[in-house]
């Protein structure tokens, strides 16, 4: 297992969404993915484990938390 750095070149192709896996939900993960592109601009960092699972971290800068 590896930890994957999701940023704004590979959020495309990165599972996100843990709690939106299911195929009616395309819309709301599709949102969520422009939403974290967003912030990653603002400084977030989303590090995941590249794994069947939902283990991941998520941190920004408190200036703009």
């Amino acid at each position: 297992m590896s930890i994957v750095q999701v940023t704004s070149d590979n959020i495309a192709r990165e599972h996100i969404c843990c709690a939106m896996s299911d195929k009616k939900a395309q819309r709301g993960v599709s949102l969520k993915k422009e939403w974290l592109a967003c912030r990653f601009q603002e400084g977030l960092v989303l590090k995941k484990l590249d794994a069947k699972g939902k283990v991941f971290i998520e941190y920004l800068p408190a200036e703009n938390a």
